[in-house]
């Protein structure tokens, strides 16, 4: 883990330099402007090829944002024609041009993310790609180019190890911070430590994209079905998308900064206009995803909107990952030839997990004209019966949230289980549970654990106050509790982090 000092020095060495508008016009009481720069590599020298998942990534995306309420001024796609970093800056440039304080820039990226474990997140990069050239993108190359448009940033990642490039998801935390304070919003589709899938990429004749996209324009209804909307108040919030996609979208950790932003709103829609729902299963609800090993029925209940042909694919995570090409499969039976009809349905699938614990992904498809489409899927987190388990808690010293920092919290378990994870003050009173029993998911991160982050808030929604906190975790399995506390945080304030940052540069610049 880094040290706290160090977290804070690095941040201020990224600190954005916004350039100056291109013109002298006062926009100060315009309406915000939307643009969204779209990047799609399918076809590389290095990395096997994917042709025709990103393709179909940007165009999903972009049909997506067509459908933001708010307009957006300009979307422009990419797709297997940016090759180089100069290529990627050159279209940042014209895409975000005129891009003004109050206007949001979108940035998404579907490509092959790299990542060599136990070096910095700085080293790992996105793989940009024409087919004819080739260039790695790190993060600090990626930063520089987005600085420089003024306004709030929307970076969208859409590759394996994807997280690293926020500090996210990494077995021993970060060692260099990218992408913070008030003007980045990001999503990332997996962890520094993780795989992220396509379906049916290598298969032209059936389409194909990412599971991350596809669950990321569900649930901003681009099938009309707004379901990442909990409340129904026609916004969907970073919060609120970050929620859907963890539960939705199974295959790897999505990643976010910041990790709770109920204000910043992704996608905007009406909720007063009536909308066809295209999607063909909606509404799935599992009774739990995190059961015993030894119990092997799963019962869930779901929408079925219109006759369709319905399969359920079940793949199982073995020595580190997960086996998409043993995924078994079974076709409904409520009709001879498969077909399902409409209404509320309810099924239970046998998990074969026999005694053992592990993780499984049960996914619900549906074939429209030959062509598979996912309709939504569940992590399941198959934990021991009874036993012990192993907990540790690790996180870093010191934290400054009001420098756009959050605390990066790693609850290490040797076997899946439920996390309850709370953040305690100096006299032991729980101010923020970040967790309850949460199931935890395969991070690929050594030792196992689980990554949370706090970012300095109760549970009030209050900054809270500077001093020391530590962090607890709990585990119930087989009737027992298993409780392991951090050591002490420092929640540190801003004048006194700059103070800090100020004397560790003056040391440096005497040496």
């Amino acid at each position: 883990m880094r040290k706290g000092l160090a977290m804070i020095l690095a941040l201020l060495c990224v600190l954005p330099f916004f350039s100056a508008r291109g013109d002298d016009t006062d926009t100060s009481l315009s309406a915000p402007k939307m643009r969204a720069l779209l990047i799609g590599c399918d076809h590389f020298l290095t990395q096997p090829d994917t042709w025709p998942a990103a393709d179909s990534n940007v165009h999903l995306i972009s049909d997506t944002l067509l459908c933001d309420s708010r307009g957006y001024d300009r979307i422009r796609l990419f797709s297997d024609s940016v090759g180089t970093v100069s290529a990627l800056e050159e279209a940042v440039r014209d895409t975000f041009a005129g891009a003004g304080e109050r206007d949001v820039s979108l940035l998404y990226i579907s490509t092959h993310g790299v990542f060599e474990e136990q070096t910095s997140n700085a080293n790992a990069a996105l793989v940009l790609s024409d087919g004819t050239e080739e260039e790695k993108l790190y993060a600090p190359a990626l930063q520089d180019m987005l600085d420089r448009v003024p306004g709030r940033k929307v970076l969208i990642l859409d590759a394996c190890n994807s997280g690293a490039f926020i500090g996210k998801g990494l077995s021993g935390g970060a060692d260099r911070v990218f992408f913070t304070g008030p003007d980045y919003k990001v999503l990332c589709s997996a962890g520094g430590s993780e795989a992220s899938w396509y379906f049916q990429g290598a298969d032209p004749a059936s389409g194909g994209a990412s599971y991350f996209a596809t669950v990321l324009a569900d649930g901003c209804g681009y099938q009309g079905d707004y379901a990442a909307d909990v409340n129904a108040d026609g916004q969907i919030t970073l919060t609120e998308m970050m929620r859907y996609l963890r539960e939705n979208y199974a295959a790897s950790t999505p990643q976010a900064y910041p990790q709770n932003d109920g204000e910043f709103v992704l996608f905007s829609f009406d909720p007063e206009n009536d909308t066809d729902i295209r999607k063909a299963v909606t509404d799935i609800t599992f009774e739990d995803t995190l059961i015993t090993a030894g119990k092997k029925d799963v019962s869930f209940s779901f929408t079925v909107r219109r006759p369709v042909e319905l399969y359920y694919q079940i793949i199982y995570h073995e020595e580190g990952a997960w086996r998409f090409s043993q995924a078994q499969q079974f076709l409904d039976g409520e009709q001879e030839d498969g077909t399902v009809l409409p209404g509320r349905k309810m099924r239970t699938l046998e998990v074969d997990t026999g005694d053992a614990y592990g993780y499984a992904i049960i996914q619900l498809i549906t074939l429209e004209e030959g062509r598979p489409v996912l309709q939504g899927a569940r992590l399941l987190c198959v934990q021991p019966d009874q036993g012990e388990v192993k907990l540790n808690v690790a996180t870093d010293p010191a934290f400054a949230p009001g420098l756009g920092q959050e605390l990066c919290i790693l609850a290490q378990h040797d076997v899946p289980c439920g996390l309850t994870v709370s953040i305690l003050d100096a006299e032991g009173r729980v101010v923020r549970r970040l967790a309850y029993e949460a199931p935890s998911r395969p991070q690929q991160l050594s030792p196992n654990a689980s990554s949370f982050y706090w970012d300095g808030y109760t549970a009030a929604g209050e900054r809270a106050p500077e001093g020391v906190y530590t962090v607890q975790v709990r585990v119930r399995l087989g009737g027992r509790a298993f409780l392991c506390e951090s050591g002490p945080v420092a929640l540190i304030g801003d004048a006194q982090a700059a103070e800090e940052t100020e004397n560790t540069l003056s040391e440096a610049e005497s040496e």
